[in-house]
């Protein structure tokens, strides 16, 4: 009924309706039954709530340039997959293809399922730009990432941006009698 929904706002914004669609689909694929359920769904929530909060989010750390702590005290987890990229985009960067290799990217992403939230940044005065996504498992983060129009869109990174840089972290939850604490730990490429 919701995806049916959808399609009828489709003829407006065909492509924001799709997303919505496919990632109330990929909510619904990569849950677990059982008491587990629940906890995704919250989970998946909080992270919608994640907002930068200063405007120059894109020169700070990942962990300092959002609304992680408010955003994800509702929620119960352990470890989340992080993946930050940022960038600097060249002044003669195509905006349009950038655009369409990023939306592919995305759909397919929330079909891959358990992304849980991506944050499309916008580029400062200076091209610096920051985006990211919060997956479930490092696993799935890498299954979308084998996906054509993954491949695809980062391919024409090397047209796009001056340079650019993956920042890979757990995002942990710790719990401690009345205390919550999110730590950020790097993850080094291998």
């Amino acid at each position: 009924m919701f995806c049916g929904f959808l399609g009828a706002l489709e003829h407006i914004h065909s492509l924001h309706a799709r997303a919505l669609c496919l990632r109330y689909v990929a909510i619904r694929m990569t849950m677990r039954e059982g008491p587990g359920q629940r906890e995704i769904e919250v989970v998946h929530r909080a992270c919608q709530q994640i907002r930068p909060i200063y405007q120059d989010y894109a020169t700070r750390p990942i962990q300092d340039g959002f609304s992680w702590a408010s955003s994800l005290a509702s929620c119960a987890f352990d470890r989340l997959y992080l993946i930050g990229f940022r960038s600097v985009r060249r002044p003669s960067a195509d905006l349009d293809l950038l655009r369409e290799h990023d939306d592919r990217a995305y759909e397919k992403a929330l079909e891959s399922g358990g992304l849980l939230r991506y944050f499309k940044g916008e580029a400062n005065e200076r091209g610096e730009c920051l985006s990211f996504c919060l997956w479930e498992t490092r696993e799935q983060a890498i299954k979308a990432a084998g996906t054509a129009s993954h491949q695809s869109a980062a391919d024409i990174s090397v047209l796009m941006y001056e340079s650019y840089v993956l920042e890979r972290y757990w995002l942990k939850k710790v719990v401690r009698a009345r205390e919550e604490r999110l730590i950020f730990e790097p993850i080094q490429s291998a």
